[in-house]
């Protein structure tokens, strides 16, 4: 029986009552007395769970799977062993992995993202796996645990910078100004959280959606070889003022090449000449390009503009 004095737990022995007896080593006394303590031990770990809110069956179901890997060892093992099933199934979600998360990007501007997944090959699988319904060669760029994270695009489609915040927020707001630093005008339009919680509080920002239209343009000044370009517009004669404006800070004769709608675009120069394409398929409207530049004159035609708009 326990007997509490100050603080303290004491053990006699006393006759048992029930008929299953544990074989333990040293004296019949001591072994009942180490068995109670293990037992006090996962009692505390009961009330440890219920403070977390843990239910009791996933507690028991713990404990009794944990019992059966005791008792095929050595029996005078057995009493640490079960004493240590007490504290291992108490701290079920204090030692909790944190959830994974990933970034995907592949051609055509493709990206995808994933969050709350039970382990990194599970979350670039899924990054992975999103990207690929919107281009091709996709792959993990990025990978985060408990935190949130953003890409942010570069215009063109072809260069990007991801980063981590407290909020879906702040995340964009980093990754934004880290591919600002280095490749110029970036937007982020993808972004989740990946957070562990036990109450349900924390929910993940699902990426967004692709654009039901994304206009895009090029304009082209030869006598120069300025040229100008636009993406991701939901209008399209903004995508058009766009392109002009910005082939007008630096040429002198620009002129509208293309207007495209959820498609790629390229522009392919030599000097003076110049040819142009669109296509859903990236490479297509690449070779394209140069073919059409060729066609028009020029001998040593290489890929000037090229982007995909989605």
């Amino acid at each position: 029986m326990f007997h509490f004095q100050s603080g303290e737990a004491r053990c006699e022995e006393q006759r048992p009552v029930a008929t299953r007896v544990w074989a333990f080593d040293g004296s019949a006394a001591g072994s009942r007395c180490r068995w109670i303590l293990a037992l006090l031990g996962i009692a505390l770990g009961v009330t440890s769970q219920l403070a977390l809110g843990q239910t009791s069956d996933r507690f028991n179901q713990c404990l009794n799977n944990c019992f059966s890997v005791c008792d095929t060892g050595p029996a005078n093992l057995a009493w640490g062993c079960r004493e240590d099933c007490g504290r291992q199934c108490g701290n079920l979600n204090q030692n909790s992995p944190a959830p994974y998360g990933a970034i995907a990007f592949g051609t055509r501007g493709a990206e995808g993202i994933s969050w709350n997944k039970g382990s990194g090959a599970a979350a670039d699988q899924g990054a992975i796996a999103t990207c690929s319904r919107y281009g091709s060669n996709c792959r993990v760029v990025y990978r985060f645990q408990n935190t949130c994270a953003a890409l942010a695009l570069a215009k063109g489609a072809q260069h990007f910078e991801a980063a981590t915040g407290n909020t879906k927020e702040k995340a964009e707001a980093n990754a934004t100004a880290a591919c600002q630093q280095r490749w110029g005008t970036c937007l982020s339009d993808l972004s989740a959280c990946s957070l562990a919680s036990t109450s349900g509080l924390n929910k993940p920002n699902p990426p967004a959606q692709p654009h039901a239209t994304s206009w895009g343009a090029i304009a082209y000044s030869a006598p120069d070889m300025q040229a100008g370009w636009s993406y991701s517009k939901n209008d399209r004669s903004l995508a058009e003022k766009e392109a002009m404006t910005a082939c007008s800070q630096r040429g002198r004769a620009c002129v509208l090449r293309t207007v495209f709608n959820k498609q790629c675009a390229a522009l392919a120069s030599d000097r003076g000449f110049a040819g142009w394409a669109t296509s859903t398929d990236p490479r297509e409207a690449q070779q394209k390009a140069v073919e059409a530049c060729t066609k028009n004159g020029g001998t040593r035609c290489t890929l000037h503009v090229f982007f995909c708009s989605f």
